[in-house]
């Protein structure tokens, strides 16, 4: 009797911790037991079957859980060996499976877009936030796996930034267009702009390497209308055609700039070459008036430089602004297999897994518990008097320990974020932004995260070979010309060879698949 009494404080105590037993719903009256196959990280080691949270959601649900925990560097051998067996699990939990092979080909994973609406209302009030849905749908239209996501609310990677200390040093307003930008930077280059006696020392445009996607020279086409990007060699038009960037209209142009930039001095010499090391030295020097960057919180701006630096919408030249839009698109969360309905778990198992998305217990398995009073931990956050999160301690491995973190059930979209968070400096500086560009309309309109990240599962496995030997190919000759067009120029002939050796290593050809995926894409999804 006094064991038992024992539990039953014990199981009381867990639940308060979570806030109160009703923030967790019984799902089945009499027990039931699910086989789970759980990705883990390998560098953590995590105990599913004992941890505390997962303790607290069986006491709440009524569902137990069989674990079979695979750590990261099984992962492919053990699931490939489970497919192989026929003896599946019944939920695979946050590791990468191979949807179109395993969901679409083969029917072992099952489609469940189908129960959202009725059996997983905290997923499905999210789905449609921040377009987070497009990459979930399989080629076939079916959703095989929950998501996981866990934004930013933002829209776009790189953000142009130019010395304001300068400008007002100089007396000089913020450029607007490439030809006032060109005025700026000659005056950054002859006039001090620093102010610190040498007329010398000042770096009026820099740039950290050819390719980064933040502060990369690439990031700089967008002033001409190209949204060049290192992930791939192409970029859907508002009209939904797919184009090679090298066939962009203000290529050419932006490559005489550059050119133009790098001759007069005022490109940094290193800019193709130096890494972000050398050029934040070069930044905390006060020596660079004009360049691209993620953010100046929380980055390796120091404080009394970093306040030097305004966030601009980039210079438009005659071609127009076009931005590379990025897409906060979902990781796996959960996958059924067609174990589940052999069983007859599926409306379940989809309810267990929603019932870790409701947001007290989706933050607790991110946060730790929430309140002290019996719990294995003291908290780290709380909600404030608004009733948005507050984080006020430090997130480590620890937690680990009691919680799934980035192991378990996530899903918050940058709406939802926003709208439940008080968030840290550095990510309310980068959605700012983001509606800044936003409003300016500078962003390309159809991200190239559709042709990245979505289209391979609209093309058969020779055309996916095809367009990445096509992409390393035309990445290497891209990287190549652009190099040699900033140093040497561009002539007509230089030019003609150019767009004819992109042809000849086959741009069109690239092209051309990319624009038959994307085209099955826009039908399958209703774009």
């Amino acid at each position: 009797m006094k064991k038992l009494l024992t539990l039953l404080m014990a199981a009381a105590l867990l639940l308060t911790c979570i806030g109160s037993a009703s923030a967790i719903d019984k799902i089945v009256d009499e027990p039931i037991t699910i086989r789970v196959m759980q990705y883990a990280l390998e560098n953590q080691q995590s105990d599913f079957e004992n941890m505390w949270y997962f303790d607290v959601l069986e006491d709440g649900t009524n569902i137990k859980v069989e674990w079979e925990v695979v750590r990261d560097a099984d992962w492919e051998t053990k699931t490939n060996l489970m497919f192989a067996s026929g003896d599946y699990p019944d939920v695979i939990i946050r590791g990468v499976i191979d949807v179109e092979e395993y969901g679409v080909n083969q029917g072992i994973l099952i489609p469940i877009e189908d129960y959202l609406e009725e059996y997983m209302p905290n997923y499905y009030s999210r789905l449609s936030m921040n377009n987070v849905n497009a990459s979930i749908p399989a080629s076939d239209g079916h959703s095989y796996y929950v998501g996981w996501v866990e934004a930013q609310n933002i829209n776009h990677e790189s953000n142009t930034f130019i010395n304001q200390k300068w400008l007002d040093n100089l007396g000089l307003e913020i450029p607007t267009t490439i030809e006032e930008l060109n005025e700026v930077l000659i005056a950054f280059r002859d006039q001090d702009a620093n102010g610190n006696g040498d007329p010398d020392d000042e770096i009026p445009f820099s740039a950290a390497d050819l390719t980064h996607q933040t502060q990369g020279v690439y990031t700089h086409f967008a002033n001409f209308g190209v949204p060049l990007t290192k992930f791939i060699a192409a970029y859907i038009d508002d009209d939904k055609d797919v184009y090679f960037v090298g066939d962009a209209e203000g290529f050419r142009a932006c490559c005489e700039w550059l050119n133009w930039c790098y001759t007069e001095g005022l490109l940094d010499p290193e800019a193709m070459t130096q890494d972000s090391n050398n050029w934040n030295v070069k930044v905390n020097a006060d020596r660079v008036g004009y360049t691209t960057y993620l953010r100046t919180i929380a980055t390796a701006w120091q404080d009394g430089i970093k306040e030097n630096y305004v966030s601009i919408v980039p210079p438009a030249s005659e071609y127009g602004v076009k931005v590379s839009r990025i897409l906060e698109l979902p990781d796996e969360g959960a996958y059924l297999t067609i174990a589940a309905e052999e069983h007859g778990y599926v409306e379940e198992i989809l309810q267990w897994l929603d019932a870790q998305l409701e947001q007290d217990m989706m933050f607790i398995s991110r946060y730790g518990p929430l309140e002290a009073e019996g719990a294995p931990m003291e908290p780290i956050w709380e909600y404030d008097d608004e009733g948005k999160l507050n984080v006020f301690g430090e997130i480590t491995d620890a937690l680990y320990q009691y919680v799934p973190m980035i192991q378990g059930q996530y899903f918050a979209p940058g709406e939802f974020i926003f709208e439940k968070f008080n968030m840290p400096a550095h990510r309310v500086e980068r959605y700012e932004q983001s509606v800044q560009y936003e409003e300016a309309g500078v962003l390309e309109t159809y991200s190239f995260h559709y042709l990245y990240k979505l289209m391979p599962a609209y093309m058969t496995p020779d055309e996916a070979l095809t367009v990445s030997r096509l992409f390393t190919e035309l990445d290497t000759f891209l990287q190549e010309s652009i190099t040699s067009f900033i140093i040497n120029g561009v002539t007509d002939d230089s030019w003609n060879t150019f767009v004819e050796t992109a042809k000849a290593i086959g741009s069109e050809e690239y092209v051309e698949l990319y624009q038959k995926a994307f085209d099955a894409y826009c039908e399958a999804n209703g774009l």
